[in-house]
């Protein structure tokens, strides 16, 4: 909050004071350092050390892991399209579903040189100390990374205003994932979802097929847990992101992996929307990937 003398400083002159710098400016900053390749300057977004993914890395170690991906000279730029907490007073975590877009051109530069881009997804969870970032989760969508699509599924727009009462959108959520952990889905999901269905990253399903669709998990790996590590809400947006911590004994083939009787722990990055108290839209990325590699072991 701008000190009441600068305020009213600012109100005298008409110029408009700064924004609030909160986690999610600073997090953007560390967006921006990337894409101008400005890893000198990444010290002062990013703790000496960092966890990512669950690994302890040095500034040093982390940087070298940014660099591998956004290298000097080529055309791959990061940005968020969409992005959930760290605002406020408290600003906390910052969850953001990041567009990755790589620009090729085709042949020696010029203005007609014919010129082709595309983009994959990833889902990141930001966490501060000291107004610095000192943990990130990041999943990306490698089946996205493959295909080499010209645009990400977009997140919904045209959104309805939101209720005049608000439910607690934390609670809302811990009681949706009770829902499926307790095998009564059949009976309660439609408490939680839209009644015209839920588009799920670009498809839209009835309640019953959205159902269907988390059911052939759990039918698969036998004893799959959802467990909530970190929810950030937005009551104004009524909108949720949550990163889920999967747990469970692979029974079936599922997702590319081949059952080897061992447990697996994977984790998934999810973005809801609600209308109306209910769930609408979500954009969600599965780390698939840690998923056949524990199986592939």
């Amino acid at each position: 909050m701008t000190p009441p003398r600068e305020s009213a400083r600012y109100a005298r002159t008409g110029v408009t004071p700064p924004p609030k710098l909160d986690n999610r400016c600073r997090f953007n900053n560390f967006l921006s350092r990337i894409n101008r390749r400005q890893w000198e300057f990444l010290s002062d977004t990013v703790h000496a050390r960092v966890a990512y993914n669950g690994h302890d890395l040095s500034l040093y170690e982390f940087t070298q892991l940014l660099k591998q991906e956004f290298a000097p000279k080529t055309n791959i730029t990061i940005d968020a399209v969409v992005e959930v907490g760290g605002e406020g007073p408290l600003d906390g975590p910052v969850a953001a579903r990041l567009r990755v877009k790589t620009l090729v051109t085709e042949g020696p530069y010029m203005p007609s040189t014919s010129r082709r881009h595309f983009e994959y997804a990833r889902h990141m969870f930001v966490y501060f100390t000291d107004n610095k970032i000192s943990q990130v989760y990041d999943i990306s969508d490698h089946s996205e990374k493959q295909s080499q699509p010209q645009a990400i599924v977009p997140p919904p727009s045209l959104r309805p205003p939101p209720p005049r009462t608000s439910i607690d959108l934390r609670q809302f959520y811990t009681d949706y994932i009770a829902c499926i952990n307790s095998g009564h889905m059949a009976e309660d999901l439609h408490q939680f979802c839209k009644p015209s269905g839920v588009t799920h990253n670009g498809t839209k399903y009835t309640v019953q097929q959205y159902g269907e669709m988390i059911q052939s998990s759990l039918d698969a790996i036998s004893g799959l847990f959802f467990d909530i590590h970190t929810v950030v809400v937005d009551e104004s947006r009524q909108q949720l992101a949550a990163r889920l911590e999967f747990t469970g004994t692979p029974v079936k083939p599922y997702a590319g992996g081949i059952p080897n009787g061992r447990p697996v722990a994977f984790s998934e990055h999810v973005f809801y929307w609600l209308e109306q108290g209910k769930i609408s839209d979500v954009l969600s990325i599965v780390d698939w990937e840690e998923y056949r590699a524990q199986l592939s072991r």
